[in-house]
């Protein structure tokens, strides 16, 4: 089971051993078939569990699929999070702090192609919930760069400007672009590669120039 999905040490979750393994089915079943191909009986069929037990804990498949998405994105946020403070603490140079954060960003992903593809993929088709979740996630990433832009230009005037929302969403657009282009093509083990370039995006928009 990815560990995106894994829910068996989250003391807040019943029987989270279980709804983890039907998130991890959704994602598997959504890769294989698709969000709209994909029924409750596939996804009992992959978790090994019975549709009762599947519908015990969602009420029909777009709630599995917005907890999964939520999920997985809580994770992805959290280990970035870590990244920047661990970095942050180890007096790395600020232009090494933003790739310790893109990296943990993209070798994360890269980790859990399935669930990749669910997050990145199949969200697009699952209906408005699904689509204004994807919209909260992506303010949330947002707001994480801004935090780090906005404390890096604190720390740094010299060498790092300030920058408004907009400039940062449309460098977060770009790397999320960057990332689906790699899922599509079922190249999201690559992700790694991709960190140099995405970090450049960013830096590019935060460093003064003469």
């Amino acid at each position: 089971m990815d560990k995106l999905v894994d829910l068996t040490d989250d003391p807040a979750v019943d029987d989270g051993h279980r709804r983890g393994r039907i998130l991890w089915a959704l994602a598997t079943c959504m890769a294989a078939k698709g969000y709209q191909a994909t029924t409750i009986s596939d996804i009992a069929r992959e978790g090994r569990v019975s549709k009762t037990i599947v519908y015990a804990h969602f009420q029909d498949k777009e709630e599995c699929l917005l907890e999964l998405y939520s999920r997985a994105n809580d994770k992805v946020l959290e280990t970035v999070h870590r990244a920047q403070e661990t970095a942050r603490a180890a007096g790395l140079p600020w232009r090494a702090r933003l790739r310790a954060g893109i990296g943990a960003y993209l070798e994360t992903l890269a980790a859990g192609p399935t669930v990749a593809w669910a997050a990145l993929v199949e969200v697009q088709a699952a209906g408005p919930r699904a689509r204004a979740l994807r919209r909260e996630v992506l303010d949330r990433y947002v707001d994480l760069i801004c935090e780090v832009a906005t404390g890096l230009a604190a720390e740094h005037p010299d060498e790092v400007r300030p920058v408004g929302r907009q400039l940062v969403l449309a460098a977060v657009g770009g790397i999320n672009e960057l990332i689906l282009v790699r899922v599509e093509r079922g190249e999201t083990e690559r992700l790694r590669d991709d960190v140099d370039a995405a970090t450049s995006a960013v830096v590019g928009l935060l460093e003064r120039r003469p």
